[in-house]
């Protein structure tokens, strides 16, 4: 098996390289889905009723319902599958998660699913770090913004926790790009995604 990966950020777990892709991209439905068990809180005041989280639902768990300031979603938490497009798609960030106890456990379910994919091959998976145009969110969504450091290169591997450390550790030392998604730590030296996703340490899938 060989992993090709596209180092970027990512809302929930920091950063998305091998450790990730291994997760989401080999398990099953029912795996990916017992991954994403975290579930968002719904932050009634800054939503605007505009209704784009509806349609991105895939378990139907969001409707608008009327009240007196006009309309507001609601998630039913027992449809929910905690994918989360909702909560990337809001305009106005009214959805939120319990980033202290929810997300550090989120991380951790990758990291044994990722484990459990590569048990038993060691010796017949390689791995490819793609440090070019390093976005904010994962390649997973149809939009971006531009990158948030220069260019590294492409790294190589056959161990996904020593390629993806040596990616975040490349890229740490990295000028940010002002202008870009990267709102804090565009000093060299900073951690780069903790400055794009402030909520998740990405450097967790790693230790």
């Amino acid at each position: 098996m060989i992993v090709l990966s596209h180092i970027k950020g990512h809302e929930l777990a920091g950063f998305g390289g091998p450790i990730k892709n291994l997760a989401m991209g080999c398990a099953p439905p029912a795996g990916k889905q017992a991954q994403h068990c975290a579930r968002p809180l719904y932050v009634l005041e800054k939503c605007t009723g505009c209704g784009r989280c509806v349609p991105v639902c895939p378990g139907d768990a969001i409707t608008l319902d009327k009240t007196r300031n006009g309309q507001r979603a609601r998630i039913d938490h027992a449809c929910c599958i905690g994918c989360f497009e909702c909560m990337t798609i809001c305009p106005s960030n009214a959805i939120e998660v319990d980033w202290e106890t929810e997300i550090p456990e989120f991380i951790e379910r990758m990291v044994e699913y990722a484990f459990g994919v590569v048990k038993g091959k060691e010796q017949k998976t390689g791995y490819m770090n793609f440090l070019l145009r390093i976005t904010p969110d994962c390649d997973c969504v149809p939009w971006s913004d531009v990158s948030i450091v220069p260019d590294i290169g492409i790294l190589a591997s056959r161990d996904p926790v020593a390629i993806d450390a040596a990616s975040s550790e490349l890229v740490n030392p990295a000028e940010g790009k002002k202008g870009s998604f990267l709102l804090q730590n565009h000093e060299k030296g900073k951690d780069t995604f903790r400055g794009i996703w402030k909520n998740t340490d990405g450097y967790r899938q790693i230790l």
